[in-house]
């Protein structure tokens, strides 16, 4: 028989076990939310209330131009686990711009600008190149403006 200051096995069975258990669930639980609803890191959408001199569209892409402040955006249009990306480049003159890609996913875009500096600030009155792609290198699309705003 055991002693009678002994806990019984049947009216109590490790309640610091069953905290833990419940408190692990618990964390676990609150771990899958936040996977599930929290952004991606740098996912950003397309600027809005902007008045977009040029769209392209190509498989999986959609690129924006924005001539007045040299704003370009590129957005990924497919969840086909591909980047989306635009290479600019200023054809008047022969010179190499810049490559931007979204990596984010469906929905999701990058932008540059003039105010940025450097390669972002796009020559006046120049043919500007743009190779687009969203399709993981299935071929990109071309096309070119002017860009005289």
């Amino acid at each position: 028989m055991p002693h009678p200051s002994a806990p019984s096995t049947t009216t109590r069975r490790f309640p610091r076990g069953r905290h833990i258990v419940a408190a692990l669930f618990g964390a676990a639980a609150l771990a899958s939310l936040g996977v599930v609803t929290a952004p991606s890191a740098g996912a950003a959408t397309l600027p809005s209330g902007i008045a977009w001199d040029h769209i392209y569209s190509g498989p999986g892409v959609k690129v924006y131009v924005k001539e007045h402040g040299d704003m370009i955006s590129v957005c990924d249009t497919s969840a086909n686990g591909h980047a989306a990306w635009v290479a600019v480049d200023n054809v008047s003159d022969n010179i190499s711009g810049y490559k931007l890609s979204v990596t984010t996913g469906k929905g999701t875009c990058a932008t540059r600008q003039a105010t940025q500096g450097g390669r972002y600030d796009l020559a006046e009155y120049s043919t500007i190149g743009m190779s687009y792609e969203g399709q993981g290198g299935l071929g990109s699309t071309y096309s070119a403006w002017s860009n005289d705003h």
